[in-house]
């Protein structure tokens, strides 16, 4: 079976499985935000009409501007980009050639783009038994080796974060050793009480952190995230943009909604309590779940096959996400998100039934 790269397709998972998919799921394999804003806060029809008929800021002036303030850095410090994903491409045509570390298992972009740009790509595994952390000296000799190494955090799939002085660490080790580190940090904003490498900019100009906007604010549609780095590495990666990448529409809604910073600390609240329900709610002994801090998290059974149950849930209308394609992982745990209170109890009811 060819299983698919990425999550939230589930019509085409339940083609290529060879089911038929029922008249009602829930797609807990994407893992943007579950709760969405009234459509009060949302443009109205003739706002849609003029962004959709304009062409955008080239420059996206003003998002940027309001990201460097927000961030407490400097405008020429942030870099729009067409998603994260655009973001990760432009860094491989950026560092093409060369060798790319990355710490693994994550997400399969990195490797993906690195190796259609000729890098020479090494992965370092979590430690799996001790909650998918890294052993920090390992890993600071093997960081030292790469020219560059791209570290997700919180990471996915695993949802697991690295304590802040081991980060630091690793980060200042790397610069020692002349090393870019890029830290993605797409689901930070979902990380409650968690700390940024935003803030260590200042200090080391081969740190380079991403940001995707689609995922707290719920606009995978719209395709927006940003680079922060030292103005020279931003000045190199926009060569390897094309113009107007950042839509009009997308540059908007990014304004509209980033200013809404209650909307995203109500959200943290809401996906921690519902995080920790879930994990209490399971039955004991009977699963085991990657220690996340953010919107989704792994799981395994503790006997029976991770296949079997991959295949009950989606015929019990609960999409998970497949781990097949993350190196270390191997289809072992199924990855699934935190949702709203109604569809988490919906997937708990769906895992009491399985007889495995």
């Amino acid at each position: 079976m060819r299983w698919p790269a990425h999550g939230a397709n589930p019509r085409a998972l339940y083609e290529q499985c060879g089911l038929a998919p029922p008249d009602e799921y829930i797609d807990f394999s994407v893992n943007t935000n579950p709760y969405r804003l009234p459509p009060s806060a949302w443009p109205s029809g003739e706002e849609w009409i003029r962004w959709a008929g304009e062409y955008p800021d080239s420059e996206a002036k003003a998002l940027r501007e309001l990201v460097a303030k927000q961030e407490q850095i400097r405008p020429g410090q942030v870099l729009m980009t067409n998603g994260a994903a655009e973001a990760i491409y432009l860094l491989a045509a950026l560092f093409a050639g060369r060798r790319v570390g990355i710490l693994e298992p994550t997400f399969s972009e990195y490797r993906r783009a690195c190796l259609a740009y000729g890098c020479d790509v090494e992965g370092f595994a979590a430690d799996e038994a001790r909650g998918f952390s890294y052993d920090l000296d390992e890993a600071t000799a093997w960081a030292g080796k790469q020219d560059i190494i791209f570290l997700c955090h919180p990471n996915n799939p695993t949802g697991t974060v690295m304590e802040e002085g081991e980060l630091r660490s690793l980060v200042d080790a790397a610069h020692t050793a002349g090393t870019y580190v890029i830290i993605d940090e797409a689901f930070y904003p979902f990380w409650r009480g968690g700390f940024t490498a935003m803030r260590w900019l200042g200090r080391y100009p081969r740190l380079i952190v991403l940001r995707s906007l689609t995922k707290i604010h719920h606009l995978a549609g719209a395709r927006l995230g940003y680079v922060a780095a030292d103005e020279a590495v931003i000045a190199s990666l926009k060569t390897h943009q094309p113009p107007w990448s950042t839509n009009g529409i997308a540059q908007q809604l990014a304004l509209r909604f980033m200013a809404m910073e209650s909307f995203v600390k109500w959200t943290k609240e809401r996906i921690a309590a519902e995080r920790e329900r879930v994990f209490r709610s399971l039955s004991a002994g009977r699963y085991d779940v990657s220690p996340s801090v953010v919107n989704f998290y792994l799981l395994r059974p503790c006997s029976g096959r991770t296949e079997e149950l991959f295949f009950h849930l989606l015929k019990e209308g609960v999409v998970p996400r497949h781990t097949m394609n993350f190196p270390g992982l191997d289809g072992r745990y199924i990855r699934l998100a935190v949702k709203t209170q109604v569809e988490n109890d919906r997937l708990l009811e769906a895992l009491e039934r399985w007889d495995g």
